[in-house]
């Protein structure tokens, strides 16, 4: 699932929507659509931390709800069956088919189904939905990097100085400026 809080985080420290895109992983245009779409609805920046990515999503874009006549799995006996030998996500998304079958709705195909179930157990913990990607990770690791190394060596240490050289190497490579990012 896209970072939206990410994006609407990033657009607002002044970066470019090439920038943002690189950062979140997602196309510029999705970084276009997000920024005009909070721009008409006059979000407050930063977003609550309060406010998941899936409910931003759909504060966003309240029109692209789920669509009734599909069924929606039942994570909670997903997840039991999960617990049982060789039962894969493969297997779990053919289960879903039966269900949905038997209940007369239309099923997911299995790359949406996987996606949903990614978001389910995956995504629901708030520090993943933080640094979904790698560069969004990369990012986190300096920012939590840099605090353990001013906390142990100070500014003033070899260490500091190494992992800032890296710090801005990365962002160079990557073309980010990193007074926007941190």
């Amino acid at each position: 699932m896209t970072n939206y809080k990410a994006i609407l985080l990033y657009h607002s420290k002044g970066n470019t929507t090439t920038q943002i895109a690189a950062i979140c992983q997602c196309s510029r245009t999705t970084v276009l659509k997000v920024i005009k779409r909070a721009t008409e609805l006059n979000l407050q920046i930063p977003i609550s931390d309060a406010l998941s990515n899936r409910d931003l999503y759909f504060l966003l874009y309240p029109d692209r709800d789920r669509n009734e006549e599909y069924y929606l799995p039942s994570w909670s006996e997903l997840d039991k069956d999960m617990l049982k030998r060789n039962f894969t996500k493969y297997r779990a998304w053919q289960k879903y088919c039966r269900v949905a079958k038997k209940l007369g709705l239309k099923a997911y195909g299995k790359s949406r189904f996987y996606d949903l179930y990614n978001d389910y157990f995956f995504v629901s913990n708030a520090a993943s939905q933080e640094c979904s990607g790698e560069v969004l990770a990369k990012i986190k690791y300096f920012e939590d990097g840099l605090e353990m190394i001013v906390n142990t060596c100070g500014t003033d240490s070899d260490p500091y100085r190494l992992f800032i050289e890296e710090r801005n190497e990365w962002c160079k490579e990557m073309k980010l400026d990193k007074a926007k990012i941190w």
